[in-house]
């Protein structure tokens, strides 16, 4: 078996335990995850976009329609929440190769290798 461990979560600078968006239930952010086999040095990217109700629906009264993929519904900002989740969607990819692994988690985050031009 080839087990995905997260390894980080990065928005940035941003000291992710400590942030705070300006409006908890009405944000957008992009995070980046380093997630690579146990036991092996660094991992691949990946990125999930977190976001509120409360902002999806200003985009879609603004847009009148959006596209959703690779995005993680929270009901406000809680990062110690937000990172067990992620935690959670790596842990159950765990496949009988790292590439069969790869495949599981694109389905829930952008894959940096993922439709290559």
């Amino acid at each position: 078996m080839s087990k995905p461990i997260l390894k980080n979560i990065d928005f940035g600078a941003v000291n992710l335990e400590a942030y705070s968006p300006e409006i908890p239930y009405n944000f957008c952010a992009w995070l980046t995850l380093l997630i690579g086999p146990a036991g092996a040095e660094g991992g691949h990217l990946f990125q999930v976009d977190i976001c509120t109700p409360t902002w999806l629906a200003h985009l879609l009264s603004r847009e009148h329609i959006c596209y959703l993929k690779n995005m993680l519904l929270v009901e406000n900002f809680d990062f110690s929440l937000i990172q067990r989740k992620i935690a959670g969607i790596v842990d159950s990819s765990e496949r009988a190769t790292w590439e069969e692994s790869v495949q599981v988690l694109a389905r829930y985050f952008s894959w940096e290798f993922e439709n290559p031009a």
